[in-house]
C-alpha cells in the first residue's frame, strides 16, 4: 500500500480554488481599479468638452460679434480656462483659440481646442499617474444681416381646426348631424349652406332647422344655414388660423424689436410681404400685405399687419360636389373640380420667380449689396390639387395624379438653388379619426408630412409645433434661427 496516501492527497483538490483565487486576486482589483479610473477619466472629459462648446459660444454672441477677433478669442479662452480649474484632478491643461472671419463679412468661426490630463487614482501604482485627453469645439454666427422676409400663410380648410383638443371635441358636438352622426371637427366656410357639409346647423336667425327633419332652414323665413366657420365664431372656438393670425403679429414684433435695438452698434434693416397660400374667393397665390418700406429706425410691418390681417381668413370652399355653388368659383380658371383647395404647385411655383422674389445679396450694409430672401411658410403640409383627379398627399411639388406618373417641378429644390432660404413651420396636422374624410385621405399619409417638409426646409429650419403650441412663439423661434443666432458646429 505504499504510495496510496500520495494518491489520495493528488486526488484532493479542495484548496484549489483557494490558490486560484489568492492568483488572480490582484488581477481582478487591478481591473475594477482600471475601470474607476476610466468612469471617471470619461465624466471628466464629457465636462470639458460640454465646457468646450459653451466657450466657444460665448465667441459669437450678439454682443461680441460686434468686437474685436482678439477679444472674442479672449472671451473663450478665458471661460474655458475659469470653468476647467473647477474640475479637479486635471494637469497641464492647455487651450488653443483660433477666430476668423469668413469671406462673407458677416461670418465668424471659431476653433477650440484643448488638452489635459487626469490624474489616476490606482493606475500610478504601475507607473501610469496621468490620463491623457483632448477635444474641442467649432462654432459659428453671422452679425444679424439686412433680410427680406415672404411669408406664406396656409388658409386652406384644414387649418381651421380648433386650436385644441377641447375645441375639436366642442366644434365635433356641435355638429353631430354631419358626417354620419360622428360631428365635424373642421370649420369649413361654405360658399352654399343647407346641404350635408351644414346639416343641423342654426339658420342665421339664431334658430334651429325646420326642414327634412330638422337638418336644413327656411331660408325665405329664418334665413340662410350657418356654416361651421359660422358656427364655431358663435360658440367663440379658437380655431389654429386664429392662432397663425396672432402668432404673425408677435414674429413681426419680435423683428421690430430686434432691428430696433442698441445691442448692435449697426441693427439690421427687415422688410416683410406676407402671402395666403389661398384667397378668400379663389385658389390661388393673394397678397395680403405687400413688401413693406418703412424707415430701419421705425419699421411699419407691425402696423401694415395690423390693417391687412382682417383680409386674412378661411378660404371659402364650394359644398361637396356641388360643383361651383356661385360666383365664388366661377372664372375659367378655377374649374368645377369639388373643395380641391391646398396649391402648393401654384404658391411655390410663383413665389419662385424673380418678380416675387428678387435673388438675394449678402446682407451688408455695403454698397451695391441687397438684403439676403427668405421664404416663410406656415402649414399643415397636406397639398389638395387636381391632376387628372383630385390629389391629397404630404407636399412633394411633384403634383402626382392617381395611378399616374411624376411629373412637373421640385419648387423647394428650385427656389433654394437661387440661393434663398426655406424656413417651415409645420403646423401639426391634429389627428380627428372619427372624421371619415381624415380617416380615408389623410390618416395613411400624416406620418410622411414632417418628413417632407423637413426635407423642403433649409437645414435648420424647420420647426414642428404641436397642437397647442405657441405659434408666435414657434415663429420668434424660427427667426432667431435665420438671423443671428450662434450655433455650434458637429
Amino acid at each position: 500500500m505504499i504510495g496510496a496516501p500520495s494518491n489520495r492527497l493528488l486526488r484532493d483538490c479542495g484548496g484549489n480554488a483557494t490558490i486560484m483565487y489568492a492568483l488572480l486576486a490582484p488581477v481582478l482589483i487591478f481591473g475594477a481599479a482600471a475601470a474607476i479610473d476610466y468612469g471617471r477619466a470619461a465624466q471628466i472629459h464629457s465636462k470639458l468638452n460640454s465646457i468646450a462648446d459653451a466657450a466657444a459660444l460665448a465667441a459669437v454672441t450678439p454682443n461680441m460679434l460686434q468686437k474685436s477677433e482678439a477679444s472674442a478669442q479672449s472671451a473663450a479662452e478665458e471661460m474655458f480656462t475659469g470653468l476647467a480649474n473647477g474640475i479637479q484632478g486635471l494637469s497641464g491643461t492647455t487651450v488653443n483659440v483660433t477666430v476668423t472671419e469668413s469671406a462673407d463679412p458677416l461670418q465668424r468661426n471659431v476653433t477650440l481646442t484643448y488638452s489635459t490630463s487626469v490624474n489616476t487614482l490606482f493606475a500610478a501604482v504601475i507607473g501610469k499617474p496621468l490620463f491623457p485627453m483632448s477635444g474641442g469645439s467649432n462654432a459659428s454666427a453671422q452679425i444679424p444681416p439686412n433680410i427680406d422676409f415672404y411669408v406664406l400663410l396656409d388658409n386652406s380648410p384644414s387649418m381651421a381646426l380648433p386650436a385644441t383638443t377641447a375645441g375639436v371635441s366642442q366644434m365635433a358636438s356641435l355638429t353631430r348631424k354631419q358626417d354620419g352622426g360622428n360631428g365635424c371637427a373642421f370649420a369649413c366656410h361654405q360658399a352654399s349652406t343647407n346641404n350635408g357639409d351644414s346639416a343641423g346647423n342654426p339658420c342665421s336667425d339664431g334658430s334651429a332647422p325646420t326642414q327634412s327633419g330638422g337638418l336644413y332652414c327656411d331660408v325665405s323665413s329664418h334665413g340662410a344655414q350657418l356654416d361651421n366657420f359660422a358656427l364655431a365664431r358663435r360658440n367663440n372656438i379658437t380655431l389654429r388660423l386664429d392662432e397663425l393670425n396672432s402668432g404673425v403679429s408677435t414674429l413681426l414684433q419680435t423683428a421690430s424689436a430686434t432691428a430696433q435695438s442698441s445691442q448692435f452698434s449697426t441693427p439690421p434693416k427687415y422688410r416683410f410681404a406676407i402671402y395666403s397660400m389661398d384667397s378668400l374667393w379663389q385658389i390661388g397665390l393673394a397678397n395680403l400685405m405687400s413688401l413693406t418700406s418703412g424707415p430701419p429706425s421705425s419699421p411699419n410691418y407691425v402696423s401694415q399687419w395690423a390693417s391687412a390681417s382682417a383680409n386674412f381668413g378661411v378660404m371659402e370652399m364650394y359644398s361637396n360636389n356641388n360643383n361651383c355653388a356661385n360666383s365664388a368659383c366661377s372664372s375659367g380658371t378655377q374649374s368645377p373640380h369639388g373643395d380641391v383647395g391646398t396649391n402648393y404647385d401654384d404658391s411655390l411655383g410663383k413665389l419662385s420667380q424673380a418678380t416675387y422674389i428678387p435673388n438675394p445679396g449678402n446682407g451688408t450694409n455695403q454698397p451695391g449689396d441687397t438684403p439676403q430672401e427668405v421664404l416663410f411658410i406656415v402649414t399643415d403640409g397636406v397639398e389638395d390639387e387636381w391632376n387628372g383627379g383630385r390629389v391629397q398627399q404630404a407636399i412633394n411639388d411633384l403634383g402626382l395624379a392617381p395611378g399616374g406618373s411624376s411629373g412637373g417641378t421640385n419648387w423647394c429644390t428650385t427656389i433654394k438653388n437661387r440661393g434663398i432660404k426655406i424656413a417651415i413651420l409645420y403646423t401639426d396636422y391634429l389627428a380627428v379619426p372619427s372624421n371619415s374624410w381624415y380617416a380615408q385621405w389623410i390618416a395613411p399619409i400624416q406620418s410622411d408630412i414632417s418628413p417632407a417638409l423637413q426635407a423642403c426646409a433649409s437645414p435648420g429650419l424647420f420647426y414642428d409645433a404641436a397642437i397647442g403650441s405657441d405659434l408666435g412663439a414657434a415663429l420668434s423661434a424660427l427667426f432667431a434661427a435665420v438671423t443671428h443666432t450662434g450655433h455650434l458646429i458637429y
